[in-house]
């Protein structure tokens, strides 16, 4: 008898996480009609400040020799995008992200020069809206797109560098809470930073 109640209650409590399932999946919601999406957002350890940190660009050739990057400063990424999205759960749209690095140039330890890089990206985005509601919704994502990176070195004279190298963001989660206005979060990688949040506003 016993056994018998715990196979029903089973039952019942795998029909209720089904159903939840089923209704923030496949219900539709006021936040699947079309959106135009607008946002102005701040990310953290992006893609241009790991590539500065972890590679060879670390050493600059200036006309007295190779000058380290020492003392580096990254304030951050400043993150804006517009998403489009109408009658389904994916959301597309581009972004444009400006990154900036600065410090010092030293030579055998000894600070001969200062240095500044700005870091100036494009991407085309898509995000699929696991939750997609009025005042809330859940989202993971990926965007692909281009960096321009323009450097200052300045010493006994000053030069100048530029280059450009393809870029990504994995949007491991992302949030917004709110409508019009709203607050949003995301955890990822890339460009827009490991962590990257701000404000969207909705027409």
């Amino acid at each position: 008898m016993y056994s018998g109640k715990l196979k029903i209650a089973r039952t019942l409590i795998a029909i209720g996480l089904v159903g939840l399932m089923v209704f923030f999946v496949a219900s539709p919601s006021y936040g699947q009609q079309k959106r135009h999406e607008f946002s102005a957002g701040y990310g953290m350890v992006t893609t241009s400040q790991i590539v500065d940190i972890f590679t060879n660009i670390l050493l600059i050739s200036i006309t007295i020799g190779q000058a380290a990057k020492v003392d580096n400063k990254y304030p951050g990424a400043f993150v804006f995008s517009y998403k489009y999205s109408s009658g389904s759960r994916l959301g597309f749209g581009l972004t444009f992200a400006v990154d900036r690095a600065s410090g010092n140039l030293a030579m055998s330890g000894v600070p001969v020069g200062t240095y500044t890089e700005n870091y100036y990206t494009g991407a085309l985005e898509m995000d699929y809206r696991y939750i997609n509601r009025e005042n809330f919704c859940l989202y993971s994502g990926l965007g692909v797109g281009l960096t321009v990176r323009k450097g200052e070195y300045r010493y006994s004279e000053t030069s100048t560098s530029s280059d450009s190298y393809p870029v990504v963001q994995v949007t491991l989660l992302g949030f917004r809470v709110g409508n019009k206005i709203a607050l949003f979060g995301e955890l990822g990688g890339g460009y827009k930073g490991v962590v990257h949040g701000g404000m969207r506003f909705t027409l």
